[in-house]
């Protein structure tokens, strides 16, 4: 039976701690660490999931084009002056028809390219590409496995991956996963699989490999790969701690409680306290005998500002360090400066889809010509064009729309 007077004590004193301070999630070698910042962490998730997001908001740009004149990059019909249906029929006079001994090569674009828009979307290859780009960034590298049949491709990470095998040159070739799947509404029904993959080796002429490994960036030293949030870590963690203080108000940093115990507390009772305190957190209530604590003084600032001014130049140094604008994560810009910022922060989000993009595109050409056996000669990213406005120094606004410069005052 529930002793009422323990409850008295602690009901209503505990207050919510994020998952990741509460069991400090801090240890970046732990890719359960990462994995669960990746997801929990509102700035390693924007920079990670968010900005993956962003890279493929629309369909990577494929040449020869495989969405069969679909894709964006095809060219836009409404812009097409087509004057007659006739313009729309093939060219077959006797000086452009194709005898059937001639070769690809000979044809070149003149050949049709499979269609895989249907096959891409009921596979949902879309959401492949972003499992893709985000694992290898969180942990260093990811394994990518297609099917004949659903669920047509699964992404591995060092939480599947058991094992990896090595050719002479200490080049990855093959792997040894295992996984637990839990079926949701089953009463905690388990599957468990496993299985041997041989990698894809683009180089190789006889590789029959179903599975594909992909880095991220270029290894160093033991590493498989690069973490594209390792120096973002401990920035990460600052500003997650900095937060709390600022919410909660409690005693990381901004200030502590003085606990004066009465004479009646027993020696072993005191650690006890000090426990309670800890679980329920400082900033809360604590239930306990009159003669055992007498007083609680508060030791704190009256405001939090300097910790508020503390978090905006610790997001400052964050954006800087993942070289992106700070309003790619708090949605707003600064104000102030000659330069009209919304172009200048766009073009750094360019330059770093780019190059993320840039980390993946040859493992993207792997994929399409594993799944569908089509030699891509490029992939690009797709990059909205932006309008830029243009700024001359000297110009001014009369405040009725007019502008004129120091020429036109001369």
């Amino acid at each position: 039976m529930t002793n009422l007077s323990s409850l008295v004590d602690s009901y209503g004193v505990y207050s919510y701690k994020d998952d990741l301070i509460y069991y400090k999630v801090e240890n970046f070698r732990n890719w359960r660490h990462r994995e669960l910042a990746v997801q929990k962490d509102w700035l390693l998730k924007i920079y990670i999931n968010g900005l993956d997001q962003e890279i493929l908001t629309e369909r990577p740009i494929f040449t020869p084009d495989i969405f069969g004149g679909k894709g964006i990059d095809s060219k836009d019909e409404e812009e097409t002056d087509v004057s007659s249906e006739e313009d729309l029929k093939p060219d077959i006079s006797p000086q452009t028809q194709v005898s059937g001994e001639e070769t690809e090569e000979d044809l070149g674009e003149d050949i049709a390219v499979q269609d895989v828009s249907e096959d891409w979307e009921n596979e949902k290859w879309d959401n492949l590409l972003l499992k893709m780009f985000d694992t290898p960034r969180t942990h260093s590298y990811c394994v990518i496995v297609l099917y004949n049949t659903a669920p047509w491709w699964r992404v591995f990470s060092e939480r599947e991956i058991e094992s990896i095998e090595y050719d002479k040159k200490g080049h990855p070739t093959g792997c040894h996963v295992s996984w637990t799947l839990e079926l949701p509404k089953s009463n905690g029904v388990f599957i468990n699989f496993d299985e041997d993959l041989t990698f894809y080796d683009r180089t190789s002429d006889n590789n029959d490999g179903r599975a594909l490994f992909v880095p991220y960036g270029v290894a160093k030293g033991n590493r498989l790969g690069e973490y594209d949030i390792e120096d973002l870590w401990s920035l990460a963690i600052d500003i997650r701690y900095i937060n709390l203080d600022i919410t909660n108000n409690s005693a990381k940093s901004s200030g502590f409680y003085f606990l004066k115990y009465g004479d009646a507390l027993k020696e072993a009772d005191s650690q006890t306290i000090v426990d309670t305190m800890d679980i329920i957190g400082s900033n809360r209530a604590i239930g306990a005998k009159k003669g055992a604590l007498e007083d609680i003084v508060a030791i704190h600032p009256t405001q939090a500002s300097f910790a508020i001014d503390a978090l905006l130049a610790k997001l400052k140094i964050f954006a800087a360090t993942s070289r992106l604008p700070l309003a790619f994560y708090v949605g707003e810009k600064e104000t102030g400066g000659v330069f009209t910022e919304g172009f200048t922060d766009e073009s750094k989000v360019d330059k770093k889809k780019k190059y993320i993009f840039g980390q993946f595109k040859p493992y993207i050409k792997d994929l399409v010509r594993m799944r569908w056996g089509i030699e891509v000669e490029d992939v690009e990213l797709y990059i909205e064009e932006t309008e830029k406005e243009s700024f001359e120094f000297g110009d001014e606004d009369d405040g009725k729309g007019n502008t004129y410069s120091q020429d036109n005052q001369a």
